[in-house]
């Protein structure tokens, strides 16, 4: 999935295992979260640029706290950084041309969040089914979900309006992620039939289409047809 995904839209950019603090090239180590990918809690800076940069490495010289980057050789590049000027350090780096990153975080950082969304939906459609200690399972299940929180200000359009700075995409898919498991309106689902993610047009919804409730109602129908014809037949 991940494959068809980026040969359709392109490489991702998630920037997984992001620092605590956006401008990181400004310290002479990197200081880390836990996190599935990186079991170091610090490490140089050239250190954790190189896992982003694998094959081509950054033409970056660290002294201390000050950094060079140099991208005079590519035009291209030279626009990006200049436009790129005063955001996060890891939004520049992920649109470099040089940037990659492992196929095994990218899909570890996926299965991460479908378990999150599993652990929820289960945790109340099984609630009256499950004992009290399952329930801790999944409550500590879930609040092991999070990372680093995005920043934010306020501009005063035609009223105050808060403005959220992503210093990645990997945040920036985070924090919708949670909005939309939280939204008692439209919330994300599991759809009874196929499997599926699918937001949801009402709260209680099960399918995540007419096509797949009629089917799922053909094969209960049929399963039921069969537990009568073996009870006749016992």
């Amino acid at each position: 999935a991940i494959l068809e995904f980026v040969t359709k839209y392109g490489l991702l950019g998630l920037m997984t295992a992001l620092p605590t603090t956006p401008s990181f090239m400004d310290y002479e180590a990197v200081y880390l979260p836990k996190n599935h990918f990186i079991k170091a809690e610090t490490m140089e800076t050239e250190d954790y640029l190189a896992l982003f940069y694998p094959f081509d490495k950054l033409d970056v010289v660290k002294k201390g706290v000050e950094s060079d980057w140099t991208v005079s050789n590519d035009r291209t590049m030279i626009a990006l950084t200049m436009t790129f000027a005063d955001e996060p350090m890891a939004k520049t780096m992920s649109f470099q041309r040089e940037y990659a990153e492992s196929y095994d975080w990218i899909a570890q950082q996926l299965k991460d969040w479908a378990f999150t969304l599993t652990t929820s939906i289960l945790y109340y459609h099984d609630y009256d089914s499950i004992d009290e200690g399952t329930r801790n399972l999944y409550r500590k299940a879930m609040a092991a979900f999070g990372g680093i929180a995005p920043s934010y200000h306020i501009e005063l359009l035609e009223k105050p309006t808060i403005y959220w700075d992503f210093h990645s995409l990997l945040l920036g898919i985070q924090m919708m992620f949670s909005f939309m498991l939280v939204d008692e309106a439209r919330p994300l689902r599991l759809c009874k039939h196929c499997q599926k993610v699918f937001m949801s047009s009402r709260a209680n919804a099960a399918f995540c289409s007419a096509r797949c409730k009629n089917q799922y109602n053909v094969y209960k129908s049929r399963g039921k047809h069969k537990e009568q014809d073996g009870d006749e037949n016992a």
